[in-house]
């Protein structure tokens, strides 16, 4: 890709990516946190793959080169990040569980992302959203010390797009739609 693709890819489709990673990890947060358990509302579950899918899809961007599949981080001139939560623990889970039709009914525990402890796969979509988010500003360092002036001047776009995604997933605690039980009960997740 050339500078004005890379700025577009980062613009449209990472920016995509990121958006809606963190606004459904959120909502699941909000989901987890109220428990309505009402009979035909799975809003929880739908959060958690649009959480899980935004996720694979950026983390396989972060920490891999590119492939026939996806672009990876070497289209940027910039060498693959590391998350050793990612790659030692998450990575097999993520891809088993999400990607395939399989028994689901027991995966194996991972750990979370501040590594106290392990949870069920359905218990991570916020782990994984912090974990996204790490590798975000490494990308917008890595872009910063680029010896290539136009991966230097992607750096504020890719800064702006992340504080503009955690603004955008702090309105979805902001203007939830239930009023009944108090949302001022459920604790705001700070990325």
């Amino acid at each position: 890709m050339n500078n004005t693709q890379l700025e577009e890819y980062l613009e449209e489709h990472l920016n995509n990516e990121l958006q809606w990673l963190l606004r459904a990890a959120t909502e699941w947060h909000i989901q987890d946190r109220l428990n309505l358990e009402l009979d035909g509302y799975h809003i929880q579950v739908y959060a958690m793959d649009s959480t899980f899918l935004h996720a694979r899809t950026l983390f396989e961007f972060f920490t891999n080169p590119t492939s026939n599949n996806y672009y990876g981080l070497n289209a940027f001139g910039l060498s693959p990040l590391t998350s050793t939560l990612y790659s030692t623990d998450w990575v097999s889970v993520l891809h088993g569980y999400l990607m395939h039709a399989q028994d689901r009914s027991n995966p194996r525990p991972v750990s979370s992302f501040d590594g106290t402890t392990t949870k069920h796969l359905n218990q991570m979509p916020v782990d994984f959203a912090h974990e996204v988010v790490r590798l975000w500003k490494d990308f917008v360092i890595a872009l910063r010390a680029s010896s290539d002036s136009n991966m230097r001047a992607l750096a504020p776009i890719a800064d702006a797009i992340l504080n503009d995604a955690i603004a955008n997933a702090k309105r979805v605690h902001s203007r939830f739609p239930v009023q009944e039980p108090d949302l001022s009960t459920v604790p705001s997740i700070v990325w």
